[in-house]
């Protein structure tokens, strides 16, 4: 054993320091996405026409105006338009994220601000209010979060004669 010794010292020794190598400290990371900031607005008239499909009577163009103004990502979820009288739901139209998908949408790039045409069919014909709500989901952390679309921010309320055909859907001007 004492024999032994000697050797491992030996070859314990160039595992010892004595190179003159400098590590230099990693990049700092990069700075995290922010979080995304999105208003919704109306963007012209809201034009209502007679639906095609037999299933509703009423088809609605909605323009509507999706800017993002705090630099963040964010995924357009959910379209809804929710018809009352006295103060109760009577009616609701919604787009799922999917229906936006397929319409060729969903992300809302940071810092952008585009117009959708977003198109709602419905029956009712006897309503006080309509309310608008886009939902979101935060790119960055997930967080959900909704914006109202102000009923006073479209310029007016147009008839059309002309039956419109396409789905439910989610379309840019």
């Amino acid at each position: 054993m004492r024999k032994l010794a000697p050797l491992v010292l030996l070859l314990a020794l160039p595992a010892c320091g004595g190179g003159n190598s400098v590590t230099s400290p990693p990049p700092p990371p990069p700075p995290p996405p922010p979080a995304a900031a999105v208003t919704t607005t109306g963007a012209g008239s809201l034009v209502l026409h007679p639906s095609i499909n037999p299933t509703y009577t009423f088809a609605m163009e909605t323009p509507i105006r999706i800017a993002e103004t705090a630099g963040g990502n964010a995924d357009w979820g959910f379209a809804r338009m929710s018809i009352s009288l006295n103060g109760k739901e009577v009616e609701r139209a919604e787009l799922s994220a999917t229906d936006i998908r397929a319409a060729g949408f969903g992300r809302i790039a940071a810092n952008s601000s585009s117009v959708y045409k977003v198109i709602f069919r419905f029956n009712t014909d006897n309503f006080d209010r309509i309310d608008m709500t886009l939902g979101f989901s935060d790119a960055k952390d997930g967080r959900q979060f909704t914006a109202t679309v102000a009923g006073t921010t479209f310029t007016d309320v147009t008839l059309s004669l002309t039956p419109l055909s396409l789905k439910h859907s989610a379309k840019p001007l």
